[in-house]
């Protein structure tokens, strides 16, 4: 009888990256580093995109470059610009549009807007947004108390999408989730929170006694998350990695 890898992982609650499987294929995800999403598209049909995500576009696909939201857009992390990918259907056949994240080995995560563990909202971290097929709305999320916006990791300004659609977010490292339930509470690495779902409660709470927080490799706090909702975690982001990267560059000298 063949060993569940996964066992312990669900056992903690916690299981690998759910990809939501639409009744009509839409998308596809394809590799495991540096990710490809690949949308199809209708006649008609819209997806869209960070500048400098686009890889391919079939023949007859219309592209072009809308900066609605602009000033929500910027404060979010992301660039003033979007671009819209369109299927006019001048050949009246699908179209096809393919998307890699602009960030080095970085993951697609998609998330279905509309699901009951999501509502309809959900909080990332700045720069997060890398597409979207469907009603998603890239807006801001203010996070007003002082302690929380300096020491939970996702700062004063953070990234809030609205809408029933599929978001497709970039990310690093190795994503797990988690659907908390109602009152029950995880403790996290404040870099370590990717996304959650507007229905849960971001908090900190401190490592522990002076030298647990000198000593302990966490700093003074951890970020907590008070469900429900969805709970997106990733092993490493963005700034870790740079931050790794620029380590070893100058030990290496």
């Amino acid at each position: 009888m063949g060993v569940d890898k996964d066992a312990v992982l669900k056992a903690t609650g916690w299981d690998n990256l759910y990809i939501p499987e639409p009744q009509v294929a839409k998308y596809a995800i394809t590799g495991h580093e540096s990710q490809v999403l690949t949308v199809s598209l209708g006649v008609g049909e819209e997806v869209k995109g960070e500048p400098g995500v686009m890889m391919y576009l079939t023949s007859g696909m219309h592209q072009q470059v809308g900066c609605d939201g602009c000033l929500a857009r910027c404060c979010a992390g992301e660039d003033c610009c979007v671009m819209n990918f369109t299927n006019p259907g001048h050949s009246e056949n699908v179209g096809f549009v393919a998307m890699s994240p602009n960030f080095p080995t970085s993951k697609v995560v998609p998330v279905d807007m509309k699901a009951p563990h999501v509502g309809g909202v959900l909080i990332t971290q700045q720069g997060a947004f890398m597409a979207s097929y469907g009603d998603v709305h890239v807006g801001i999320s203010l996070d007003c108390n002082l302690l929380r916006c300096c020491c939970a990791g996702l700062g004063l300004v953070r990234q809030k999408l609205e809408g029933d659609g599929t978001a497709f977010l970039s990310s690093t490292g190795t994503i797990v989730q988690k659907v908390l339930k109602e009152g029950e509470v995880i403790v996290a690495d404040t870099n370590c929170i990717l996304a959650f779902a507007g229905s849960a409660k971001l908090d900190i709470k401190r490592t522990g006694g002076i030298l647990g927080m000198i000593g302990g490799g966490e700093g003074i706090f951890n970020t907590t998350l008070t469900g429900p909702g969805l709970v997106l975690i990733q092993s490493m982001n963005e700034q870790t990695f740079k931050n790794a990267m620029v380590a070893d560059k100058l030990i290496s000298r």
